[in-house]
């Protein structure tokens, strides 16, 4: 190591050799002096609280040995290598000659490796933690609601039966125009409630039921009836009338029960059918004039005695056929 004269400025570097008296402080300087750092990565090496740590680099920023720049949210640091006319330039020098031990090198290296791999580290900690954590912060649904986003903004959309409204902000977020339909009084005042507190101008409300729907004949481009057709008289007249309202091209999407044998459970609900069978219901969609039928099972989100008593649900759509020479009627 070269000695060379130094100017002396007592008062900066006794700030210097305050900060470099620290153990700690002297391993933060040779890891900043090896790699560019956040406080998480330095608290993941070092093994010692993030409030620990960030003091220690704010007495070595205030004694300038050590830099900082800002990432987005994250603060990254680095050691001041520029300058080397000082008491502090002449110790990193010093500092940066010395090999890292072993220990200390083993543990940069698996935090340089897991930041290589994308916060890799970050998620194998997390492992099947990571649902609870995710939906902690943003709920169940946002995923589902965001998927909506792929259909056609200029559709109508029909929510037969749709109670308290349930469905209302996420439809008009994403369609022009939609119709709420209900035969119950009731649950339209609430479903209106819940439109309004959303802010949705789009959304019209018609008291109705599936035997007879206050809607012209092929004005709507989308009918959605969850856990609805269990509650009517006659579904497949019902199915009919979905048929009747939808344009050529339009689709039917139903969320419905699994047939199944539970007294209790029916007359919680006050059912008419005791759920259906997927192939009977498409059946009688077919019957009704519709075409490319799909269906699959819906598995269940919550844990619980009633949710263990309720049926399975399934989904099933289905779309009205278009002319012949495939243009819209």
């Amino acid at each position: 190591m070269d000695i060379r004269p130094v100017p002396i400025k007592f008062e900066a570097d006794a700030k210097v050799f305050r900060a470099l008296g620290d153990p700690t402080r002297q391993r933060i300087l040779q890891l900043l002096l090896a790699e560019e750092l956040n406080v998480t990565e330095l608290v993941d090496i070092l093994h010692q609280p993030q409030s620990t740590i960030s003091r220690h680099l704010k007495v070595l920023t205030d004694a300038s040995c050590i830099a900082s720049r800002r990432d987005g949210a994250t603060t990254h640091y680095r050691a001041v290598t520029q300058s080397r006319d000082n008491i502090a330039g002449v110790l990193l020098d010093w500092y940066a000659s010395h090999p890292m031990d072993a220990p200390l090198r083993t543990r940069l290296d698996r935090v340089l490796k897991h930041r290589a791999e994308g916060n890799g580290g970050f998620f194998e900690r997390l492992g099947k933690r990571w649902d609870e954590l995710r939906s902690s912060a943003f709920g169940d649904l946002f995923a589902v609601e965001a998927l909506v986003a792929l259909l056609p903004h200029e559709w109508t959309v029909a929510d037969i039966g749709t109670g308290t409204g349930y469905l209302l902000p996420a439809l008009a977020d994403n369609f022009n125009r939609v119709i709420a339909i209900d035969p119950a009084e009731v649950m339209l005042d609430c479903a209106r409630q819940r439109a309004a507190d959303h802010g949705a101008k789009n959304v019209s409300f018609e008291r109705g039921d599936l035997g007879q729907l206050p809607i012209k004949t092929a004005s709507v481009d989308l009918a959605v009836a969850q856990l609805v057709l269990h509650h009517v008289e006659k579904p497949a007249d019902a199915l009919a009338e979905i048929h009747r309202v939808l344009r050529p091209g339009g689709r039917v999407l139903l969320v419905e029960q699994e047939a199944h044998e539970n007294q209790r459970f029916y007359e919680m609900m006050q059912d008419r059918w005791w759920g259906f069978d997927p192939s009977e219901l498409a059946r009688l969609l077919g019957e009704s004039g519709f075409a490319a039928i799909r269906h699959h099972a819906l598995r269940k989100q919550v844990k619980s005695r009633q949710a263990d008593e309720a049926p399975p649900l399934f989904v099933m759509t289905a779309d009205k056929p278009l002319t012949n020479n495939g243009d819209k009627k």
